[in-house]
């Protein structure tokens, strides 16, 4: 009896473990509908995108981070605009708690030459605060054969 409880507890961790490493998973379908956006063109029509996965390209985060939730973290995402010297794009963004250390780990200064970066997430709004957020899911994308994407920090 013992071994078994045993066994039982050392699968559920290991499955758990398993869950936690892989990241999301999105069917192939989901996957297709997938847009690949910048900060600059998402910001400006947010709301249009509620509900829908999506991929947003950026330059760095923003330095502050707020523990708004128990188990979530509000941030944001900049990007440099080339048509305004000087200015820039932003949209804020929610971070689950285990992904924070993967989010902090971005860079949080423009620099002249700041690399593109993408992350993926969905389009929410907080109906309590009503405001609209991108909810991260990770910035590594891996599809197989089938069209079956996971999605990873």
């Amino acid at each position: 009896m013992k071994e078994t409880f045993s066994l039982v507890v050392v699968l559920t961790v290991v499955g758990a473990m398993n869950a936690f490493c892989a990241g999301v998973r999105y069917d192939a379908n989901t996957w297709r509908g997938v847009q690949t956006f910048d900060v600059r063109t998402l910001s400006k029509d947010l709301a249009s995108h509620t509900r829908q996965l999506v991929a947003v390209k950026f330059n760095f985060r923003g330095k502050d981070i707020r523990h708004l939730k128990p188990n979530w973290y509000q941030g944001s995402i900049w990007q440099i605009d080339p048509d305004k010297k000087g200015k820039f794009a932003d949209v804020r963004v929610m971070v689950a708690k285990n992904d924070l250390t993967a989010f902090k780990s971005l860079p949080a200064q423009a620099a002249p030459s700041a690399p593109e970066l993408v992350l993926y997430g969905r389009v929410e709004r907080d109906a309590e605060a009503n405001f609209l957020f991108i909810r991260l899911v990770g910035r590594n994308a891996t599809v197989d054969a089938s069209g079956n994407a996971t999605v990873s920090w």
